[in-house]
């Protein structure tokens, strides 16, 4: 995400437009290489495509709406704030119908049954309790050849991230990270608020990254108080992207997520 004024464009081919791309790789601890991003942005839409051993996807993020591709099974899944709102209603329907059903039981019952959801939930790497996600500042660092800010993301207190920010200016002379980024922030936040619990204790991921003021060009994760995987920025470059690039291709499925 980045900045800079983008004139002399007409210079290029109306088949592509100038932007940006960047080349970031997830790696463990031992300098495995775990997946790949490419990103490619303008100012008024993005995208990023991951491949790593879970496959192929990429997302396409337009004005209103993200599309998100599923390689392996060639189809695509428009996500806008119409979709994650009706998601939001059926996910609260169905939460009504189930605290009623709960409230018609005998207490023994109703306790055994919320244990064994509890356990349920968990084994599906969910969790009925809303942990509490913090960023604190940690004060000036450097990776490679960047100044950065460190800051450390914590879960419950436990430190999960620490992440190395620089100003986009450092990583991009375009504007078109920074504009992009910024527009992506805005539809998420949009998205954000449409979901059932969006304001109940959970934040807001795109307002926490605001608080790096920045891009972040190295984050390492945590787990149990040891660094486990960094995602690092190996290149951004200022190039001409095909108009292609965001659109999706003709042979395509669109699917429902919500079709039964």
């Amino acid at each position: 995400m980045k900045k800079i004024m983008l004139p002399l464009l007409c210079l290029v081919s109306t088949h592509a437009i100038a932007g940006n791309v960047m080349e970031m790789a997830t790696r463990d601890m031992s300098g495995k290489e775990l997946d790949r991003m490419t990103f490619y942005t303008e100012s008024n839409r993005s995208r990023m495509d991951q491949n790593g051993a879970d496959g192929s996807f990429s997302v396409i993020f337009l004005d209103d709406e993200f599309l998100y591709l599923d390689h392996q099974e060639r189809n695509y899944m428009v996500m806008d704030e119409a979709m994650l709102k009706s998601m939001g209603e059926e996910i609260s329907q169905a939460m009504k119908e189930m605290e009623a059903q709960l409230a018609a039981m005998p207490p023994e019952q109703r306790a055994m049954v919320e244990q064994m959801m509890s356990k349920q939930m968990g084994g599906m790497g969910m969790t009925s309790e809303i942990p509490v996600l913090e960023i604190r500042e940690l004060g000036s660092g450097r990776w490679e050849s960047y100044d950065c800010t460190l800051a450390e993301m914590l879960e419950d207190g436990t430190k999960i991230q620490e992440i190395c920010s620089v100003d986009f200016d450092e990583v991009d002379g375009s504007g078109d990270v920074r504009d992009s980024f910024n527009r992506m922030a805005s539809l998420l936040t949009k998205m954000y608020d449409s979901m059932p619990f969006g304001g109940e204790g959970v934040r807001n991921p795109m307002e926490m990254l605001n608080e790096l003021d920045g891009f972040p060009v190295r984050a390492v994760d945590f787990e149990n108080g040891k660094a486990v995987r960094e995602t690092v920025l190996e290149s951004s470059t200022e190039k001409a992207i095909d108009a292609e690039t965001f659109e999706v291709p003709s042979d395509y499925s669109r699917i429902d997520p919500f079709s039964r």
